[in-house]
């Protein structure tokens, strides 16, 4: 009987004990830094961590385009899984890899951060949770080669940017064309993260720093979360990073010449990653290091940010928390909200900043003049850096918007982020306001399977319409009002309109035969002389030297101001009910 108890308690133990006898080190670990985990080693790792340790959970969700599961790792005191994560009231942080794999810092600082919480540092999940991606763009982890990254020092093999059809999946949050993005908004959704921090690897001058970092524009959030963002989040993380030995500075958006006098801030719209965060109400980040710097110092970076990151949210999960409940309820009673932004060039702070000598020599291929940065001169010097937007454009919000059905695509990126559509019951008439598009522009390269349109106007007008049983009616009124209006409002530089999603409305579908229509015409400026009169006046208006209006513009404008000119052209099928 004793013999048989030993043996329980020897059994017992080595139970227990057996998940510390286990290292769990990583590829990046095994090869002295120099290599990354592939998708395959790296699933393999996180599949064996979760079921070695209570604490962490690993599960899928959604679908991706190369036709693997989206694998989401949650990280929690009490091992919940991601639908119990919603319920809790600690701090929630989103930290999102290789969604460039070809930058895959992030990837290998993950694996290595999460394994090193559950050994020394378990008390950072006191109040906070981490949920974690390991791979967003699978098909581009599994596109793996060595030459891609021009300009980048290592590791000695990645994955490639593009991802199974060869999108850029970081222009493609509001889009949505793969299903990597759908999989994302979802999941957005349930989680709603406090925190969200997507790794990356930078392109751009050369400079002293490993790590950069992009945050969600702070005058952009606004209200009382940009307040903390620029006062409380930023000032504390550059503290911790400088603590740890990797000072950071906001991301270098600076191309061409030699960095010498300062830079200004990234515009990020909500095609990227912190655009959409603000959206949401999320504070968000994007993690940039520095592409000479070896891969073994990005990597320490990266981890040393993200701990960073985690730290923050543990130590003040209740703060977030308050002012991000505080935010939804100023968005959602907001009268109105803006919907553009420009660089405000007449604010400005200065940096100290650390970068290195830099000079022209001859090329040894053109012989002309290259420019090249000294490393062995290193120095610190006062820049400019503007850091502040203002708004462009505002909106006054609707009571509701009106959809008309048939734009499943519309409706289908509305709900994945969380906007309620309600179906019309009947066939209805309200006087609503109605969008025309009057001009834009549309960029002469495809970008990102699309021909996007900017500098968009339009005209607003107020009429009686007739609604069909089916049509969706969007309330406003809540925390997804920012959403809503940025897509719906067509002048929003990442709106739906702009996106393509209602190029059909831009092509008349019918017109008319100039002989057939001549007598047609005639008859109608006979019947209404005030029409005549506005067609006179325009003549006026259009003569110069290339003589009057041409005998067919003078049709086509009867056409366009003739019962014969179809309602629908130009027209969005988005109408405002208002207050």
């Amino acid at each position: 009987m004793k013999k048989f108890l030993f043996l329980l308690l020897v059994i017992s133990f080595i139970s227990c004990d057996r998940s510390k006898s286990k290292n769990f080190k990583t590829v990046f670990e095994i090869s002295n830094g120099t290599k990354s985990a592939a998708y395959e080693e790296g699933i393999e790792w996180w599949q064996n961590f979760a079921g070695e340790f209570r604490e962490v959970q690993m599960q899928e969700f959604g679908m991706t385009d190369a036709g693997y599961p989206l694998h989401i790792i949650t990280l929690s005191s009490d091992g919940r899984h991601l639908d119990q994560v919603i319920k809790s009231k600690k701090s929630i942080i989103l930290i999102n890899n290789a969604i460039h794999p070809g930058e895959p810092d992030g990837v290998d600082a993950s694996m290595m951060l999460l394994r090193d919480i559950l050994r020394t540092d378990k008390e950072l999940l006191d109040s906070c949770i981490v949920v974690c991606i390991p791979y967003y763009n699978i098909g581009g982890a599994l596109n793996r080669n060595s030459h891609s990254r021009t300009n980048q020092d290592g590791p000695e093999e990645y994955g490639f940017r593009g991802n199974a059809q060869n999108l850029d999946l970081n222009r493609d949050f509001v889009k949505c064309d793969s299903r990597n993005a759908e999989s994302f908004a979802k999941l957005l959704q349930i989680l709603d993260p406090d925190m969200y921090v997507e790794t990356h690897v930078s392109n751009g001058a050369d400079y002293q720093y490993t790590m950069t970092y992009l945050s969600t524009q702070p005058d952009k959030l606004g209200y009382e979360m940009g307040t903390y963002l620029r006062e409380g989040i930023i000032p504390n993380l550059e503290k911790k990073m400088e603590a740890k030995g990797n000072a950071m500075v906001p991301y270098v958006n600076h191309w061409g010449g030699p960095l010498d006098k300062g830079y200004a801030t990234f515009y990020d719209s909500p095609r990227y990653s912190s655009g959409l965060t603000t959206l949401h109400s999320i504070f968000g980040f994007i993690t940039e290091t520095h592409m000479l710097k070896p891969f073994d110092q990005r990597v320490k970076a990266t981890y040393d940010y993200l701990m960073s990151s985690i730290e923050f949210c543990n130590e003040n999960s209740s703060e977030i928390k308050r002012v991000r409940a505080l935010q939804k309820k100023t968005i959602s009673q907001a009268q109105s909200l803006p919907i553009d932004w420009n660089l405000d060039s007449d604010k400005q702070d200065t940096l100290q900043f650390k970068g290195y000598e830099y000079g022209y020599k001859k090329s040894d291929i053109s012989g002309k003049d290259r420019l090249y940065y000294d490393r062995a001169k290193p120095t610190t010097k006062t820049m400019f850096y503007q850091g502040y937007m203002k708004e462009n454009k505002r909106r006054l919000k609707p009571y509701a918007y009106i959809l008309r059905r048939g734009f499943t695509g519309v409706e289908d990126r509305l709900r994945w982020n969380g906007v309620e559509l309600t179906k019309l019951e009947n066939d209805t008439t309200i006087q609503v306001v109605s969008f025309k598009i009057l001009d834009f522009k549309t960029s002469e390269n495809p970008y990102e399977k699309h021909y996007l349109h900017y500098n968009t106007s339009t005209s607003i007008d107020t009429m009686v319409w007739q609604f069909r049983k089916g049509d969706y009616l969007i309330k406003m009124g809540t925390e997804k009002d920012r959403f809503i209006l940025e897509m719906l409002e067509p002048e929003g530089p990442d709106s739906y309109f702009n996106w393509n999603f209602f190029d059909a409305i831009l092509q008349q579908k019918e017109h008319f035969s100039t002989y057939v229509f001549e007598d047609r015409a005639a008859e109608l400026l006979r019947k209404n002389p005030e029409l005549k009169a506005k067609l006179d006046l325009q003549i006026l208006i259009n003569t110069d030297s290339r003589g009057s209006m041409t005998a067919s513009e003078q049709l086509e404008w009867i056409y366009l101001h003739s019962p014969h000119y179809e309602k629908e052209h130009n027209r969005l099928p988005i109408f405002k009910l208002m207050r």
